[in-house]
């Protein structure tokens, strides 16, 4: 039976935001079957993470809400004094972990069913970086269904923060599973990619409510694929995942699909690598360049189908 520490085994890997060893602070993604959670009352806390080599890495994640149905596959207790919780506890946290008021959930699909879309990148210095890379993680508003469409509202790069989306909306993942786990990331740090999206391109960037095309085009897939179901991420399905056989979480065949890949195009100051210059017309990239103070943009978006 499951007590107060556990290490919960999932059947598919998904990708978390990660801390650093060294600061706390956000700097890399991390790939994980192996979820450590801590019982806090009647909800669970995430108290970190082990990726595919089995070493330990905090997350940003902090509450796991819902995941989809078969995911857990296994669960075991650990005593305080476990090595798994000795490693997690000496390692930093350097940013406020409050989850007071979060208006923004974390979504995750599985690592191999990364989709290939356009995010952008500000620094301090003004200079903005565009990239068409593999994406698995997204901010989405709190309020949004976790089967699409939703809103996009930043993506998860490979620094462990979130990069402005080229597009307003995920309207399908077609066959494929979609998200398979949704949770809460600290407070902070939703605000703070909020902060930074707005100091580099002003307040026109968040997307307005789902489109009825959008809505319209879900309604049409959904009427032909089966739809996923979703339970909730309790004590209680921790404790009935407690029951089944144990798995090995290492070097099955998908091992070798959830390494990082290289961004396909990439465009900087407005200019791709070849040093061609953004087209007006290609909304989709030029809006990353162009300082938006209010809403009234073309929207754009993004259309995930079957690969």
């Amino acid at each position: 039976m499951v007590e107060e520490i556990a290490l919960v085994t999932l059947k598919k890997p998904v990708v978390l935001p990660g801390l650093s060893h060294r600061t706390g602070k956000p700097c890399r993604t991390v790939n994980t079957r192996q979820i450590v959670v801590r019982r806090e009352g009647y909800q669970l806390a995430v108290e970190g993470c082990l990726d595919l080599r089995g070493a330990p890495h905090r997350t940003a994640l902090r509450i796991i809400m819902r995941v989809q149905r078969g995911l857990v596959q296994h669960a075991e207790s650990l005593s305080p004094s476990h090595e798994i919780v000795a490693s997690l506890a000496s390692l930093p946290i350097g940013i406020d972990m409050s989850m007071a008021n979060v208006p923004s959930a974390y979504y995750s699909l599985a690592s191999f069913d990364a989709v290939e879309l356009i995010g952008g990148w500000a620094d301090t210095q003004g200079n903005v970086t565009v990239q068409m890379r593999p994406v698995c993680g997204f901010l989405a508003p709190r309020v949004d269904p976790v089967i699409a469409p939703w809103r996009q509202l930043g993506h998860l790069w490979p620094n462990g923060q979130f990069a402005r989306p080229g597009g307003s909306e995920i309207v399908s993942f077609v066959r494929n599973a979609g998200v398979i786990l949704a949770g809460l990331l600290p407070a902070a740090v939703v605000c703070e990619t909020e902060e930074r999206f707005t100091c580099a391109w002003g307040t026109g960037w968040r997307p307005e409510r789902i489109s009825e095309s959008a809505l319209s085009f879900a309604s049409k897939i959904a009427d032909q694929y089966r739809q996923r179901k979703f339970v909730d991420f309790t004590p209680d399905l921790v404790r009935e995942a407690a029951k089944n056989i144990p798995v090995r979480p290492f070097g099955a065949a998908w091992d070798s699909r959830c390494k990082p890949t290289a961004p396909r195009q990439t465009w900087r100051n407005g200019y791709s690598r070849a040093g061609k210059l953004v087209a007006a017309e290609d909304w989709t990239v030029a809006q990353f360049f162009i300082r938006t103070e209010a809403p009234g943009a073309p929207r754009v978006s993004e259309n995930v189908v079957e690969r």
